[in-house]
């Protein structure tokens, strides 16, 4: 038994050594964090800063014969005459301001687009482009484009804008030099033989107190047109407080569209040298002093064949009440005028009458533009005048009543005034 007792012990032992469990391994994770620091360097380009002003022109002539743009960041100065000649362009933008300085005389600052030059001045109604005088404080915290210091009546600061271009002015020969800008230089020459040129486009622009004496004692319009071709967009464009005409068109077939002229000195509307296109939508509020909303001319063409038939249309009349300073302000059809004049709305005018109607070219009975053919079609006064007195200084061509005219309470005619909204003219007197 006793070495059995021995076997079981031993037996025991090794089964309790074999159970016994195997050591066990840790294994432990050491995360290690390296900062690294790195050093970069950036090149920085400083931009100068944008000039609140930029002046064109040193006093006398300045030529432009490459292609410029007249940006919105900035008021821009024009100081003589500004002249783009053939082959340059000169883009404005979109709600830029122009100023112009005050010199006078041979020295008076316009800006001229000489033939085979191009403007293109397309601003929008929401941001229009404006000339002004140097002296208007007018910038571009004046959001409504209305000046702080400037009034319509104003007049007379600077040159104007002038477009000359290539179409066929009623000239012997064709050709002329314009008015009020300088004698001996090429590039104030217009008219030729391209009735469909352009010259450019002029949209929703702005041209305020203009006027002032040029060369040989001549004042310049506010836009002055020159044998400007029918492929220029001329439209939804403002003329206020010019010391002479609000457009002048000398010859052409240029159209133009939307027009708003308002406080002219002299004439709102003047039509010279056989103009040939057609004017349409116009609004005109006079000054007591202002000459006539039209002087219309024939061609100064002495074969005649140069002879233009213009068409004038829809059209208001505003003048002012009470006014016994210029008493015949209805219009002025001169010499040899060729052309239709319709849809005329006249209001505010009691004891105003017509100036004069051409009684060689007038014929009351055509309908159609044809050589030497002057015709109305349409003409409305809102007035307690009677017909007869408006007519006083025409009746011996056109009689006391003509077909074309009658004495109306509300007008049914006239220019569509909505679309001139964006004016400094509408938001001082029509709203």
């Amino acid at each position: 038994m006793k070495n059995k007792i021995y076997s079981l012990i031993i037996a025991s032992g090794v089964f309790l050594i074999s159970c016994e469990k195997d050591p066990e391994v840790i294994y432990e994770t050491i995360t290690v964090t390296e900062t690294v620091t790195e050093t970069v360097t950036e090149t920085v380009e400083v931009q100068p800063p944008t000039p609140e002003t930029e002046t064109v022109g040193g006093g006398g002539i300045y030529f432009i014969d490459d292609s410029q743009t007249w940006t919105n960041d900035r008021i821009w100065i024009m100081n003589g005459k500004v002249v783009v000649r053939d082959g340059g362009t000169l883009t404005i933008e979109a709600g830029t301001i122009i100023k112009a300085e005050d010199g006078q005389g041979v020295d008076a600052t316009a800006l001229v687009i000489a033939k085979g030059g191009n403007i293109v001045a397309e601003g929008t109604a929401e941001s229009p482009i404006v000339f002004t005088d140097k002296a208007d404080e007018l910038s571009y915290s004046n959001e409504d484009r209305l000046s702080p210091n400037r009034v319509a009546t104003d007049t007379g600061f600077w040159g104007g804008v002038i477009i000359l271009g290539q179409a066929t002015v009623g000239e012997d020969g064709g050709q002329d030099t314009i008015e009020g800008i300088a004698t001996g230089y090429d590039w104030t020459m217009y008219g030729g033989l391209s009735d469909t040129e352009s010259s450019g486009s002029l949209n929703y622009v702005s041209i305020r107190h203009s006027g002032t004496a040029l060369g040989n004692g001549d004042e310049i319009q506010g836009l002055t047109l020159g044998g400007v071709g029918s492929g220029t967009t001329i439209t939804n464009i403002e003329v206020v407080g010019s010391n002479d005409d609000g457009i002048e068109i000398f010859g052409g077939t240029v159209n133009v569209t939307n027009l708003t002229i308002w406080a002219q000195s002299d004439d709102a509307v003047d039509l010279d040298e056989g103009y040939a296109g057609t004017i349409d939508n116009v609004a005109v509020q006079m000054k007591a002093s202002g000459d006539n909303i039209f002087e219309i001319d024939g061609t100064e063409d002495s074969t005649d064949e140069r002879d233009g038939q213009f068409t004038v249309k829809n059209v208001t009349f505003i003048g002012v009440d009470g006014n016994t300073e210029k008493t015949d302000q209805l219009g002025h059809w001169k010499s040899g005028a060729s052309g239709t004049t319709e849809n005329v709305l006249f209001t505010t005018m009691d004891g105003q009458t017509i100036e004069g109607i051409d009684s060689d070219t007038y014929d009351a009975s055509a309908t159609e533009n044809a050589v030497n053919k002057l015709i109305f079609k349409n003409f409305q006064f809102a007035t307690t005048s009677t017909l007869a007195s408006i007519l006083a200084n025409t009746s011996s061509t056109t009689g006391d009543a003509p077909a074309w005219a009658s004495v109306v309470s509300t007008g049914t005619v006239g220019a569509d005034t909505s679309v001139m909204s964006w004016t400094m003219w509408y938001k001082l007197t029509q709203q």
